[in-house]
């Protein structure tokens, strides 16, 4: 990393002299700072290490040569939801997304090779040439999560949370009130929103419900694990709908869709096209064999059956569980 640094000097200095920046020695100073800091970082972290190294600026300077950093590509921007703006470094070439845990306010960075493929192949399923993109995902880290209360008041939680209703801490009254709602024990509920004037919106399946602060307090819960909502939910999958496409070879069995894209090598596309499997055909997963592949399919009122590794060159949208 000193070695990219050194280079990211010299460019800076080449660049910045080239556009005849003005106060380019102190603006030097800010970049120094900055590249001594190996994570994400706000202005005032950034006048703290000025400080750190002898040098005195002002916020509104330090900012505007952040500003600068930013627009010649030494720096990344971030604004994550409800935080101050931080900036990281720019290493040419290189990407990476962040997981933000709401309740400390810690950034991990990750990158996943198999997420950016599939990114990918989503833009081409709909014929959109991605020039750039970013991911944050929102949640709570393993240090926050080993501190939390197995059992806690509704209250607490944080909005986009998964919960689980375990128990009314209330009176008759109150709990009347509460199961007049519509909500009850054993419900799978979701934060849609909470922090305002007091109140918290809550999902409970398709339906928003309001609670005050004090009816919150009252209502225990349980946080869900999210690799769980599939199983919880699977009385309801029938009637779930993915709009979103999906690689064939990704279905799973009683799935059916409509057929969106058909990609691979001219000689798998003609095979697969040949078979009957065009754009908006409709496509029914029927069963994999013991090993998962290949896939027994049905289109067009017959069977057929595809190897998985060719599943994977067709794209399917308007996706749901369908019995027959």
């Amino acid at each position: 990393m000193i070695d990219t640094h050194e280079q990211e000097k010299k460019q800076f200095k080449r660049l910045f002299q080239q556009q005849g920046v003005d106060r380019f020695d102190f603006r030097f100073q800010v970049l120094e700072a900055f590249l001594k800091l190996e994570h994400h970082v706000t202005i005032k972290d950034i006048q703290a290490q000025l400080k750190a190294d002898g040098v005195e600026l002002d916020a509104g300077f330090v900012l505007n040569s952040m500003r600068l950093l930013h627009r010649f590509g030494f720096a990344s921007k971030i604004e994550f939801d409800n935080k101050e703006t931080q900036y990281e470094h720019r290493h040419l070439g290189l990407h990476h997304d962040h997981m933000v845990c709401i309740k400390c306010g810690s950034i991990l960075e990750f990158k996943d090779e198999a997420i950016e493929k599939q990114q990918l192949k989503l833009a081409d399923a709909y014929g959109f040439h991605m020039l750039q993109h970013k991911m944050e995902i929102y949640g709570l880290c393993s240090k926050c999560m080993e501190h939390r209360s197995t059992i806690v008041s509704l209250g607490k939680a944080k909005q986009g949370e998964k919960l689980i209703v375990k128990e009314f801490d209330a009176g008759k009254n109150m709990q009347l009130r509460i199961s007049s709602m519509g909500l009850k024990i054993g419900d799978l509920i979701e934060i849609v929103s909470a922090g305002f004037g007091g109140q918290m919106v809550i999902a409970t399946g398709e339906n928003r419900l309001v609670l005050g602060k004090g009816m919150a307090e009252k209502i225990r819960v349980q946080p869900f694990d999210q690799a769980k909502i599939s199983d919880h939910e699977s009385d309801k999958e029938s009637r779930d709908t993915f709009s979103s496409p999906m690689l064939l070879s990704q279905m799973k069995t009683g799935q059916e869709g409509v057929i969106r894209k058909i990609s691979g090598e001219s000689v798998v596309r003609r095979r697969l096209l040949e078979m009957g499997i065009n754009r908006g055909s409709t496509i029914y997963v029927e069963k994999y064999a013991p090993l998962k592949d290949p896939i027994e399919l049905v289109i067009k009122g017959y069977h057929i059956s595809l190897r998985v590794h060719e599943a994977a060159n067709i794209f399917v949208e308007n996706i749901k569980f369908k019995k027959r």
